[in-house]
């Protein structure tokens, strides 16, 4: 059965530096090619929860050199190796959930971090008190998920019910290889633990906290040159409060989401180099998000109207 579910971040993850720009002048230090393995999420980072655009497809893992791209509106296109400007967000884009991009529909539940399926194999533990599923393998990758249901007491569910469930609980692993772009291949682990409250019959907004992080690990070879790919990723959600409008698209009133990431380049006969970007973006019940952005040591305050508006940087 597909249910609802308002997720909510509480994972492990990693505190990571991140950066990244277009404006070259202020990265000195790090070359095109670590800069522009900042537009793209980490491979698997499609299979976990998380305010990254994340894909796991052969042709979306990151090699130097070589386009990729998520397909959210934020996401900045990489051309060669260019990687997210002052005019984008980092890691493929902001998702969805987090600039009020889905709307609530009919039914009980529907809309933003609602999207949870436990009808594959999932069976309630008695020991855990949650509802986990089976580990399924797929495109190299190794996949487990649980769920914990509560009503509006916090008493445990053994499945979720859409007359009473109140907060969900849903916890994400991923890890494998992938051999992508024919000589690249890439070890990633990442990892989600994301609550979301406010599920209940009556419930006039839902609130969302918890965190993500992951890592992916390429060796290769690009025109005949051997190079090794090393990126980090994670975000933090806390407090984000979505208003509950049926029919409605609703963008956050309430909360933050810190991002951040870091990759290193090596290419064979070159030094290492590494970039960095660190994302805040902080809602405050306006329309727009603000978001102050450090890449590399160069931090500038900007702001994004919400959903889909333009991020602008002074």
């Amino acid at each position: 059965m597909h249910n609802k579910l308002r997720i909510a971040l509480i994972a492990g993850a990693a505190a990571i530096a991140a950066a990244c720009a277009s404006d070259m002048a202020t990265s000195p230090a790090a070359s095109r090619a670590a800069v522009a393995a900042l537009a793209s999420a980490p491979i698997s980072f499609d299979q976990i929860r998380t305010s990254f655009v994340g894909r796991s497809s052969e042709s979306d893992g990151f090699v130097p050199g070589v386009a990729t791209s998520g397909d959210n509106d934020d996401a900045d296109k990489q051309e060669g190796e260019h990687g997210p400007s002052w005019g984008g967000l980092m890691g493929g884009g902001l998702g969805e959930m987090w600039i009020g991009g889905i709307g609530f529909g009919p039914g009980l539940g529907r809309g933003p971090f609602d999207d949870f399926d436990d009808s594959n194999a999932c069976t309630f533990n008695a020991t855990s008190k949650r509802v986990e599923c089976a580990t399924v393998t797929r495109n190299g990758l190794t996949i487990d998920r649980s769920f914990s249901f509560l009503d509006a007491a916090n008493t445990v569910e053994q499945a979720f019910d859409p007359a009473k469930t109140n907060t969900v609980n849903v916890q994400n692993k991923v890890s494998g290889t992938v051999t992508h772009h024919s000589t690249a291949t890439s070890t990633v682990n990442s990892s989600s633990d994301f609550t979301v409250g406010g599920l209940a019959s009556g419930s006039t907004q839902r609130r969302v906290d918890g965190k993500s992080a992951g890592s992916e690990n390429t060796t290769g070879t690009r025109d005949g040159v051997a190079f090794t790919v090393a990126r980090t990723a994670g975000d933090t959600t806390t407090g984000l409060v979505i208003p509950i409008q049926n029919g409605e698209r609703t963008y956050p009133t309430a909360g933050t989401v810190i991002r951040a990431m870091q990759a290193t380049v090596t290419k064979a006969g070159s030094s290492p180099s590494t970039s960095s970007r660190r994302e805040v973006i902080t809602y405050d019940g306006s329309a727009t998000a603000k978001v102050v952005i450090t890449h590399d040591g160069v931090t500038k305050n900007c702001t994004k109207p919400l959903p889909h508006g333009e991020l602008t940087c002074a």
